[in-house]
């Protein structure tokens, strides 16, 4: 499965009349053309609006939406918080349209695409480089939330709890050491903890690679204060997925920061693995049905990668 493979976005024409007069006061001049970036997780607009004053990257999402509505909200508010001088797309505007709960966010336009899938090796290094340039700007505390309280953990608790049937549709060790795994992630917080900028979603499709190869990340509702390694370690299973290297070959080619704990990033791997075995199992979010599949294949890669980094 390729990110470009699973959905097709609203586009310019399809806005609410008084949603797209809204956007074009605030662009300042009618929109002359438009191009959509279909893919990825969100059912909103995603297109990049053409104006005689220039180009303008649009994102827009109604409140019918009320998972995406909340993310574009929280990304406009964590966008500003962002250090200066890391690698992102700037927020021009953001606002809302109180007829159908719309919000919209407008982005300086980016010269780029996304990475290509299956994953070219210079490519792979490039987005690499990105995470470790993002990871490379520090945060004062209290300005993002911290790694413990963002990222998603205690799911194999909850496995152990509901025993669903659907588990066993996994390799039967997950269901034969779930508490075991529910010990192991239990330290989080602490494991993840750093103050050092991290993107929380790191994809190909939250990249784009400008002409010149350098690397610019987008979407950033789930930004946070962390470890250095979080980033790295979050966007391998998606690689792998996207036909790229197995993930402790990226790592061997591409070594997470210098005194990097091994035993916390086997604790947020068993995080993010807790995270895509339990969100594989439950019925797929309205309008976004591709999504499970999504979480089912990072969480096959996850499995036996979280199994290599335990002892036996």
């Amino acid at each position: 499965m390729t990110t470009a493979e699973t959905r097709t976005r609203p586009t310019w024409p399809e806005l609410p009349a008084h949603v797209r007069a809204e956007v074009e006061a605030r662009l300042g001049a009618p929109v002359t053309g438009w191009t959509s970036h279909d893919g990825g997780y969100s059912p909103g607009l995603a297109s990049t609006l053409r104006t005689e004053a220039g180009p303008v990257f649009v994102k827009a999402v109604d409140g019918g939406h009320e998972v995406a509505a909340r993310l574009y909200g929280a990304e406009a508010a964590r966008h500003a918080l962002l250090p200066d001088g890391a690698p992102v797309a700037p927020l021009r505007w953001s606002l809302r349209v109180p007829d159908g709960g719309w919000v919209v966010l407008g982005f300086d336009a980016v010269a780029g695409r996304a990475p290509r899938t299956p994953w070219d090796d210079d490519e792979l290094t490039a987005v690499v480089d990105l995470a470790r340039e993002v990871a490379s700007h520090e945060v004062p505390a209290g300005v993002l939330p911290e790694a413990g309280d963002e990222i998603p953990f205690g799911f194999w608790a909850r496995l152990a709890e509901e025993r669903p049937v659907s588990l066993g549709t996994y390799d039967p060790w997950v269901a034969a050491n779930l508490e075991r795994l529910a010990d192991l992630e239990a330290p989080l917080a602490q494991a993840a903890a750093g103050p050092w900028l991290q993107h929380g979603d790191l994809r190909a499709d939250n990249v784009l690679l400008r002409p010149d190869g350098t690397a610019v990340a987008v979407d950033w509702p789930y930004a946070f204060r962390g470890a250095a390694f979080c980033d790295v370690v979050g966007m391998l299973p998606s690689v792998r997925v996207e036909g790229g290297p197995d993930p402790e070959d990226v790592l061997a080619r591409h070594p997470l920061p210098r005194g990097t704990d091994a035993d916390a990033v086997t604790c947020y791997l068993a995080a993010l693995t807790g995270y895509f075995v339990h969100a594989s199992l439950q019925q797929p979010p309205p309008r976004i049905p591709h999504v499970r599949a999504f979480q089912r294949a990072q969480a096959e890669v996850c499995v036996p990668w979280l199994r290599h980094r335990l002892p036996v």
